[in-house]
């Protein structure tokens, strides 16, 4: 086998794995949801929070006041999944226990963005952009309601595809036009 057998192999063998692992990224986020419509109580919420909070009041920067609201989301949705694993109990097992922990892990960031917030602490603006609490509150929400295992595939999808779902909404936000004009204080629009 020749140089140029093996590149191509190994070229083709590539562009399937991007190609499969894109599809399955984008059913993670429009597809997997309707297999378990009782998702979407949680869901729906967190895209429209998504959509109107990245265009209208995150568009050019995160004020204080939208991280924290960003925390009071992420505690919210943290009592929502909680409320589902206990709703659903249905015995004792180690993944159950790892579900319980990405509870308390998104409740523990909510929780520490809204106190760091009020305090006024600068970072707090960096870490709660609603682009990336959202984004993994709407694939760990899958996780939680059992719509698709926790696998590795699963884990290093969502992280590799983070920075391209990150950056479709950045393109969204560059080239959509400022529909709302904020007052500057003076008077003017």
């Amino acid at each position: 086998m020749s140089i140029w057998t093996t590149l191509l192999i190994g070229a083709w063998a590539t562009i399937r794995y991007l190609f499969f692992t894109t599809v399955y990224w984008l059913s993670l986020l429009f597809v997997a949801p309707f297999q378990k419509p009782e998702i979407l109580w949680v869901l729906v919420p967190i895209w429209i929070n998504l959509i109107f909070t990245d265009f209208f009041q995150e568009k050019h920067s995160t004020s204080m006041g939208n991280a924290i609201t960003n925390g009071a989301v992420a505690v919210w949705v943290g009592i929502d999944w909680v409320r589902h694993l206990i709703s659903t109990l249905d015995g004792f097992s180690g993944l159950l226990v790892i579900k319980f922990f990405i509870c308390l892990i998104l409740l523990a960031f909510g929780i520490f963005v809204i106190i760091n917030g009020i305090k006024g602490a600068k970072y707090i603006k960096v870490i709660a952009r609603i682009r990336e609490v959202s984004y993994l509150q709407l694939m760990f929400s899958l996780v939680i309601y059992g719509v698709v295992a926790l696998s590795w595939k699963f884990i290093l999808v969502v992280l590799i595809y983070a920075p391209i779902f990150y950056f479709t909404f950045e393109l969204i936000d560059k080239y959509a036009p400022d529909l709302v004009k904020e007052d500057s204080g003076d008077g003017s629009l």
